[in-house]
């Protein structure tokens, strides 16, 4: 599949999701469109508006 997504990019994903994290935080507009259902990838502010609504 091609994503546009660069490999090293790509690696710190998947290390995320296998290290069982929910979020993946970055400003990379390729990532930022990555849809999965393993993580969510989101910029620092939408992290922590959600942070913030959680509490």
């Amino acid at each position: 599949m091609e994503t546009g997504i660069k490999s090293a990019d790509a690696l710190n994903v998947a290390c995320a999701i296998l290290a069982g994290s929910d979020y993946f935080i970055t400003t990379n507009d390729r990532l930022l469109k990555l849809q999965t259902e393993e993580i969510q990838v989101v910029t620092p502010g939408e992290f922590i508006r959600r942070l913030e609504a959680f509490d």
